[in-house]
């Protein structure tokens, strides 16, 4: 029997075979990846932080007066574990300015109430913030937490402090009528041998373009020091000094404020150890409110002390005694003995009754000032957080408690004025 064989039938497609679409597929991606990395020119760069401050890979941006020139690619600890490296890409259009004297630092990392940026940090997220400067090309940079000192157009100046400065930290701006005009640059504490005293200088730098200066003063190579100076001059002269405030009040971060006090003791820009000082004055916060609230109390507890030192109940009590033992010795061969007892006390009496005139006007004269200083520390409060001095629902209790006290004091100086004698007989000559 014959075998016979059925040659297959073979047919060519007109694709070629499904196994190369996938390195098909890659080839396009990378080809892609490739055109847009060199069309957008994108710079790989190295940004070391103390801490990533909530930085994101691919969600954190950079930018440069406000446009995007960046974004985070990568963000990792650093091998010596102190530090964070971040890896950034930088767009082609801000390349050029990669050099030494960039810096970059975060916008949002500490939250401050007198910085809107940082209220905006809470929601989106921190940025990083590109400020150029000059130099050769680099691609690896220290950044900082915190804004950088300002332009060249920033002149250096110190205010010295008598008093504690409570938060301020450096990167706190430097107001001037509502505008900011500089930043505080260190804080620290400072104890002069010669005098036993301390005090607390802040570095500021005040920025020369912000001042209003730039439209009508040209200064020579760009320094603008002789220009700010006379500027300050002219308004220190007027009333300006520096002081500490909080914005907003009571709850804000703290600030320099330049204001103008009115009647302010004369003072000059001097310089001390090579530093040009600006003249300041004492804090008008609420912390300065409270502190002299405190002395306040502290000088009426002195008062009251001074009170209950003199021997008043002691004699009272003798007295009473005495009377008790006559009602109940009256017809008692002993009544005389008692009386002897009774004359002693009642010369004890004249004798508190002299030691205490002497100084009812120096006491009176006390608790009066003691009220007014009162009186004054509430209108001082009132005035810081810019109400009606009779809204006393919007003080602290501490300062309630305050103008009560006051309240009290001037009465109790009022009726000692016309009732000495009540320190020793008490109110209404009843013998309480």
């Amino acid at each position: 029997m014959e075998q016979r064989t059925e040659a297959a039938d073979l047919r060519r497609t007109r694709w070629p075979g499904w196994i190369w679409a996938i390195p098909i597929a890659a080839i396009g991606v990378a080809s892609w990846l490739g055109i847009r990395a060199l069309v957008r020119g994108g710079e790989s760069i190295t940004i070391v932080f103390d801490n990533a401050y909530g930085m994101k890979a691919d969600d954190t941006e950079i930018s440069l007066h406000g446009v995007k020139v960046g974004e985070v690619r990568g963000v990792a600890l650093d091998p010596d574990g102190r530090h964070v490296d971040v890896t950034a890409e930088i767009r082609r259009s801000a390349q050029p300015y990669l050099r030494s004297g960039t810096r970059f630092w975060v916008e949002g990392a500490h939250f401050d109430f007198s910085d809107p940026s940082s209220a905006k940090a809470l929601i989106g997220g921190p940025e990083i913030v590109m400020q150029p400067g000059p130099g050769a090309s680099i691609r690896h940079f220290d950044g900082s937490d915190r804004r950088y000192a300002l332009s060249a157009a920033a002149v250096k100046y110190v205010i010295r402090f008598s008093g504690a400065v409570g938060q301020l930290d450096a990167g706190a701006p430097v107001r001037l009528r509502g505008f900011r005009v500089g930043e505080v640059t260190d804080v620290s504490l400072h104890y002069d041998a010669r005098t036993g005293t301390l005090d607390t200088p802040v570095q500021i730098e005040l920025d020369a373009t912000k001042l209003g200066l730039a439209d009508n003063v040209k200064p020579p190579a760009g320094n603008w020091r002789g220009a700010v100076d006379d500027m300050l001059r002219h308004l220190i002269a007027t009333g300006m000094r520096a002081r500490l405030s909080q914005d907003p009040p009571l709850v804000g971060s703290r600030v320099v404020t330049l204001d103008f006090v009115s009647g302010a003791p004369s003072a000059t820009l001097a310089v001390r150890d090579g530093q040009t000082q600006i003249p300041s004055m004492p804090s008008g916060d609420i912390d300065a409110i409270i502190a002299q609230a405190g002395d306040i109390m502290s000088k009426a507890d002195r008062v009251m002390t001074k009170i209950d030192a003199l021997p008043i109940a002691q004699t009272g009590d003798d007295i009473r005694r005495i009377a008790g033992r006559i009602r109940a010795l009256s017809s008692s061969p002993r009544i005389a003995d008692s009386l002897d007892h009774l004359d002693r006390s009642v010369a004890q009496v004249d004798r508190t009754l002299s030691e205490v005139s002497p100084q009812i006007g120096p006491l009176v004269t006390q608790l009066r000032q003691t009220a007014r200083e009162a009186d004054s520390a509430v209108a001082a409060a009132n005035r810081t957080i810019g109400g009606d001095p009779m809204r006393q629902n919007d003080l602290p209790e501490a300062l309630r408690e305050l103008t009560g006290m006051a309240r009290s004091v001037r009465a109790l100086a009022d009726y000692l004025d016309r009732h000495p004698e009540a320190l020793v007989r008490g109110k209404g000559g009843s013998g309480q």
